[in-house]
């Protein structure tokens, strides 16, 4: 599991890092623009040695990123990539990394990165003689995942075309058709992966049109609609490639460790980025414990280690954690822009209890838990009960106070009860 993460002049500028990473839940909040995103690509380069698209490009010549973790041996693997400015490229070690388990890599653009160490980093004999290498990770963009995952090699001096994954549209619906065990594992996944009493449920097969003869997966929705998935919702869609690409996956790396004749990972490590992103307030509120409570059970018998850094934006993903945060297993972590340099430390855990106190608290820095609008009124009036009060003043704050809140909210309330004589109004 991923130890320690630190950043020097890479993202924003200065030092950055997680140290020590929770050994099973890190939250990682802050501002827009913080490194929140980048701190989970840092992390992903850490455990793979490889990057989704490009490197990531340094604030400074004299850029870092060091790790420590511990691999499946249980060996602690600690190495530290540079910068090299005259190549502009980010020096490692050659050759195979050091295994730290299982990594998948889902971002808030829908693209996917897995590493499967029974499957990544490999060279093997082809069956038509020659050397092949495997690759360094699985690459996803968020159209791959739909329609499948490819590469290009070079074999005896010609380009070949390799497909590395069929796609969620392919093998859903071969699954489905042959009643896989793969299709069984699936359904079990997005069963679990659905919103509070509302398991997402595959459909029957059909055509989205009648000029596109393919049959496509579905999804039934709440209202018994099968719906083809590249119709579906966006928060729907996102749990569903989510959930496909776990069942490919574990599926995947448990077929190859059989064939290697080797044990399945016991490492699971999981990187996401704002998982709420189009996810509903009631299904933000189950998605992380659901999450959790798949990979915990994947194994028969003994279930694996699993670690999770998760970026987000969602009080509700906060709230969500409280009945299973373990001070000793988790962490949160925010991210500050203080004296014009971002900052990042271990926030103390405190329950808040629900979303609203969430959002005032020092996580998230909201005054109020109301509109701006809203907001000024509520200093304006705070301001005014402070000092002398003006009948005329009074009365033209109160209109606006009205405009903005109901008659039953608390603000209000408390409101009347100060001014309510200096307005011809009764103290509600």
């Amino acid at each position: 599991m991923l130890r320690k993460l630190l950043l020097h002049n890479v993202g924003p500028k200065g030092d950055i890092g997680l140290d020590p990473v929770a050994p099973r839940l890190n939250l990682i909040t802050g501002d827009n623009g913080l490194g929140k995103s980048f701190l989970l690509e840092a992390a992903w380069w850490a455990l793979t040695r490889t990057w989704h698209e490009h490197p990531a490009v340094p604030s400074a010549p004299t850029a870092k990123i060091t790790h420590h973790f511990d691999n499946e041996s249980g060996k602690i693997s600690t190495a530290g990539s540079t910068w090299i400015p005259a190549g502009q490229y980010w020096k490692r070690k050659p050759g195979r990394p050091p295994n730290p388990g299982l990594v998948m890599y889902a971002r808030v653009d829908g693209s996917f990165s897995v590493w499967d160490p029974a499957r990544n980093y490999r060279l093997y004999t082809r069956r038509a003689g020659g050397q092949g290498e495997s690759p360094g990770a699985y690459q996803f963009t968020a159209r791959d995942v739909l329609y499948g995952l490819k590469r290009t090699v070079n074999y005896g001096g010609r380009d070949q075309e390799e497909t590395l994954c069929l796609g969620l549209i392919d093998e859903w619906r071969e699954w489905q058709r042959a009643q896989d065990p793969r299709f069984a594992l699936l359904k079990r996944l997005l069963e679990v992966l659905g919103p509070d009493e509302e398991p997402l449920e595959p459909g029957e097969l059909r055509q989205p049109s009648p000029d596109d003869k393919r049959a496509i997966p579905t999804i039934r929705m709440p209202y018994g609609e099968d719906v083809p998935i590249t119709y579906a919702p966006a928060g729907v869609r996102r749990m569903c490639n989510l959930g496909y690409l776990l069942a490919w996956v574990l599926s995947e790396h448990e077929a190859e460790c059989e064939r290697l004749g080797r044990p399945p990972s016991k490492q699971v490590i999981i990187l996401v980025d704002e998982l709420e992103t189009h996810l509903h307030p009631r299904w933000q509120r189950t998605i992380l414990p659901s999450l959790l409570r798949i990979l915990e059970r994947w194994q028969d018998g003994t279930a694996p280690d699993v670690q999770f850094l998760v970026a987000t934006h969602s009080p509700l993903i906060l709230a969500s954690a409280e009945p299973l945060f373990d001070v000793k297993r988790d962490a949160l972590w925010k991210l500050d822009l203080v004296d014009g340099a971002v900052q990042i430390e271990k926030d103390v855990w405190r329950k808040r209890g629900d979303a609203n106190r969430w959002l005032k608290s020092d996580v998230f820095d909201l005054r109020e838990a109301v509109s701006k609008a809203a907001e000024d009124v509520m200093i304006e009036a705070g301001q005014m009960l402070s000092g002398d009060l003006d009948a005329d003043r009074v009365t033209d704050l109160d209109r606006r106070i009205l405009d903005l809140f109901s008659e039953q909210d608390p603000f209000f309330l408390r409101w009347r009860h100060y001014v309510g004589h200096l307005i011809g109004q009764d103290a509600p």
